[in-house]
């Protein structure tokens, strides 16, 4: 089998541990994986954020409405079975978005240009696609700079911005192909943690120099990603014990394999 689209988590996950990668593409695609709490909950905050940006819900009462028509509690029931572990989820959601509707991120000048866009762009010459979701794209007219808001549920990692994370070089060039609509001369990416407490966002400039110096490895690596390998008798390139932490997740059916519960894959 071919595969022709690529998102930053399943770069993230071959790059981590290939066999992972096969089995997580194996898993996702014959519908036999189940997700986690955590993956149902960070989907749902992300789509009332996203509401909250359009400026469909702007009061407390707005947001308290939305959760009780729309929170998925069925799914969590059949996901996870565990009632205790729904309820924290709600309270966890309901806190967040409670907070974040009262001060919604919007510094001085910007304009919101898109919610919630999903993006793709081709990669000719290695033929493939890659995609991701801009959760929040501003416009600063005064200084032609456009900023790409990723909003995080966990704590956020540690950034070098000499060593640009895959999702980054993923959304810079997704970012340069949405040049002819908006052509800025500055972009910036905005990590922005949403949660019951108050955090700062990190802005990062996203510098061409940098992208270009990278770019190639990534490229490799996607050219790598294209054909499907049988992982049924192979062990782990990671480990001498035969499983990693990575692919020993995804057989146990672990927290740990949220990540890659999100691959979009093609054929």
């Amino acid at each position: 089998m071919h595969r022709t689209l690529f998102t930053p988590s399943m770069i993230e996950t071959f790059r981590s541990c290939k066999r992972a990668y096969e089995l997580a593409f194996l898993k996702y695609t014959n519908g036999g994986g189940k997700t986690t709490a955590s993956v149902i909950c960070k989907k749902f905050v992300l789509r009332a954020l996203a509401e909250i940006n359009r400026n469909r819900l702007t009061t407390v009462n707005q947001v308290q409405k939305y959760m009780g028509q729309n929170w998925p509690v069925e799914k969590l029931n059949e996901q996870i079975g565990e009632k205790e572990v729904g309820i924290r989820a709600f309270l966890f959601a309901y806190k967040s978005l409670l907070k974040y509707v009262t001060v919604p991120y919007r510094p001085r000048g910007a304009e919101v240009m898109a919610v919630a866009l999903k993006a793709r762009a081709r990669i000719a010459h290695v033929r493939v696609y890659v995609e991701d979701t801009l959760d929040l794209v501003l416009w600063y007219p005064q200084e032609r700079r456009l900023e790409i808001v990723d909003f995080q549920l966990q704590p956020l990692k540690p950034f070098n911005p000499a060593w640009p994370s895959e999702s980054l070089l993923v959304k810079y060039y997704l970012a340069e192909r949405l040049k002819t609509r908006w052509p800025f001369e500055k972009l910036s990416l905005t990590q922005f943690r949403v949660g019951t407490q108050d955090f700062q966002p990190v802005t990062v400039n996203l510098e061409e120099s940098i992208f270009r110096l990278h770019w190639n490895e990534l490229i490799a690596t996607l050219d790598s990603m294209k054909e499907t390998k049988s992982v049924s008798s192979e062990s782990c390139p990671n480990n001498a014990k035969g499983t990693c932490s990575h692919c020993q997740s995804l057989i146990a059916g672990g927290e740990s394999a949220a990540k890659v519960a999100s691959f979009r894959l093609s054929a």
